[in-house]
């Protein structure tokens, strides 16, 4: 479906939480780096990558899916990193789970996403003892916070209340087609949909594996020639092989929440039972591959002068083939719809 063929108030609501989820691509990569520079660089990163541009304006779920779960992201990472009082971080830390819950109210993929965040959480719970030549100081520095919010509000804002959150819409839903609210009914109402999801045949023609989505080279012309930005998408890549050489070297906050969030949200796909993987489901994963670029460089040692010609020609790159593509993508009516070039 494409933006023309929804109703005004579904594609307004898409694109205002498209927006919200460059503000929160931004304020996440600010707490995680503490640097202005390179949370907007990979803000405007996120903006010019097609993929945001094309699905704020389609009227999917994976939008809200994921805006929903990257305020969680940053509700979490809020906890773990703000120069606050214990009080202030638990109630963020809770608000997380609202938003995770939420996420997955919306589409289950949302899961993955709060399953590694939980898992960072607990990590630094536990590993507040980890020696320090095993880890960065953003990590002892998280560790030291997220014991200080207590194992009662990691249960409630990690397990409660994304339960909660998740259960309120479907017991609405169930209240809503007169079903009698029940264990069994809600069961019933997962086994369905599950069995929905599995059994959708989907359209053959637009199937696309999921391991080809990284590096795919033809736009899905059914779908607002949907395709990555080359320079987000390849140089993304480059900037998580970068932070996996990293981990090698010791336990590093920033580079270990970019890859888990990136491999959990790509490789569910490899196990998700879908007879016809499509690749617009690349869209969460796609969405850290810029915040990658900027952890990538935070950590060269470059001087700030070379950091910022870095991220000002990425941003050029970018930019170029945002326009290139965006005749197309905005779906303009001819001429302009050649105005850089027809694609074949």
């Amino acid at each position: 479906m494409v933006a023309g063929d929804s109703p005004a108030g579904v594609r307004l609501a898409s694109i205002v939480f498209g927006a919200l989820t460059v503000v929160a691509v931004f304020l996440w990569s600010y707490l995680l780096l503490r640097d202005y520079r390179l949370a907007v660089t990979a803000m405007l990163l996120t903006a010019l990558n097609n993929f945001w541009f094309v699905m704020s304006r389609l009227a999917m779920l994976d939008v809200f899916c994921f805006a929903f779960g990257m305020w969680g992201v940053l509700c979490a990472t809020a906890a773990l990193r703000m120069e606050s009082g214990a009080g202030v971080r638990r109630v963020w830390l809770l608000v997380s789970g609202v938003m995770f819950g939420l996420s997955a109210a919306c589409k289950w993929t949302g899961i993955d996403t709060a399953a590694v965040t939980a898992a960072l959480v607990i990590i630094l719970f536990v590993g507040a003892s980890v020696p320090a030549a095993m880890a960065d100081e953003n990590f002892a520095e998280a560790a030291r916070k997220a014991r200080s919010l207590g194992w009662i509000t990691l249960v409630l804002g990690l397990v409660v209340l994304p339960v909660t959150a998740y259960m309120v819409p479907i017991l609405a839903e169930l209240r809503e087609a007169h079903y009698a609210v029940s264990v069994k009914s809600i069961l019933h109402f997962h086994a369905a949909m599950y069995q929905v999801s599995k059994s959708f045949p989907g359209v053959p023609s637009i199937r696309a594996p999921w391991y080809s989505w990284p590096l795919r080279t033809s736009p899905m012309r059914g779908l607002s020639y949907l395709l990555g930005n080359f320079v987000v998408m390849w140089c993304g890549l480059v900037a998580l092989a970068i932070c996996v050489v990293r981990l090698r070297k010791g336990f590093r906050l920033a580079e270990a929440a970019v890859i888990l969030l990136y491999a959990a949200n790509l490789l569910q796909w490899a196990i998700t039972p879908i007879k016809t993987p499509i690749y617009y489901y690349y869209y969460p994963a796609a969405m850290f591959l810029a915040p990658a670029m900027v952890v990538a460089l935070k950590g060269t040692g470059a001087s700030r002068v070379w950091t910022e010609r870095i991220c000002f020609l990425l941003v050029l790159g970018a930019a170029v083939f945002f326009l290139f593509c965006y005749p197309r993508m905005a779906c303009l009516e001819a001429p302009w719809d050649c105005m850089f070039g027809c694609w074949s």
